[in-house]
């Protein structure tokens, strides 16, 4: 079987900048043990998977799969299929199912993709010294929880503070049993910007993701708060690095315009 397969950098104007993703097009669906076997084969932080609908040609089904697992929602890797369909397939508009469920909708503008993201929560989080302490960090930090996208926010003073951080990811992976990600994030004093972050996803696989579309679904909320503001515009300070411009649509749903950059595509043989 040959599978027509991409890779593509999202939340980047450029090529090598950005999340690379694996995008893999196919005509039905695999079994569950070949996606995790292509995704491992590909190496990528998450590979889609998607099958078009033959009754409505602009709906696809999406599922994502880590080198290790699979995930509900990954936010890179629905950018860089909306790439691929909007591109390859001349189409203007897509909708996305995901396999629990959710409906991620896209749409070409003339310089980036419109994408609509489901908007989420977060609360305090008291108890995780050890947090703090796999990371070196002051445990006075503020700490919270999204438990939508189990993942922890930890907010810092600085950016210089965030680009020094050296987690200690087995420590993380010891002391943490509710999360699948952590996000820590800090205010920025560049106009360019309203706030930088950082993505460690140990227990999926991903030490450090270079951009994460779906940690966006919080840090938007969280920094909409803080800075009472509906529209902002986020860095991730990878050593890749991506923006997302980011809107508030209402209390459920985000929208976030970006790029992505088709660097490589090919045929994967099963």
């Amino acid at each position: 079987m040959k599978i027509k397969t991409y890779i593509i950098d999202a939340f980047t104007s450029q090529t090598f900048k950005g999340n690379p993703a694996g995008v893999c097009l196919l005509a039905e669906p695999l079994e569950e043990r070949n996606m995790q076997a292509i995704a491992a084969e590909m190496n990528l932080s998450e590979t889609a998977f998607l099958v078009q609908r033959r009754d409505a040609p602009e709906f696809f089904d999406i599922r994502y799969f880590t080198p290790t697992v699979e995930i509900a929602f990954c936010g890179h890797a629905t950018l860089a299929s909306a790439k691929l369909v909007l591109e390859k397939l001349g189409l203007e508009q897509v909708t996305f199912t995901t396999q629990h469920q959710l409906v991620l909708q896209a749409l070409k503008e003339p310089d980036s993709i419109l994408m609509q993201f489901p908007l989420y929560g977060y609360a305090p989080q008291a108890d995780m010294l050890g947090v703090f302490e796999a990371l070196n960090l002051p445990s006075t930090l503020p700490l919270y929880f999204s438990e939508a996208i189990q993942m922890l926010i930890l907010e810092v003073t600085d950016k210089e503070t965030l680009l020094q951080l050296r987690p200690d990811f087995g420590q993380l992976l010891r002391v943490v049993d509710i999360a699948n990600g952590l996000a820590v994030t800090t205010r920025s004093e560049d106009p360019e910007f309203d706030f930088y972050s950082r993505c460690f996803w140990p227990w999926v696989g991903i030490n450090e993701d270079p951009v994460t579309g779906s940690a966006h679904s919080v840090l938007a909320k969280y920094w909409s708060d803080r800075l009472h503001k509906t529209q902002l515009r986020a860095f991730q300070l990878s050593a890749r690095g991506g923006y997302l411009h980011l809107n508030i649509k209402d209390g459920k749903t985000l929208e976030v315009r970006s790029q992505a950059q088709i660097v490589l595509e090919g045929e994967l043989t099963l």
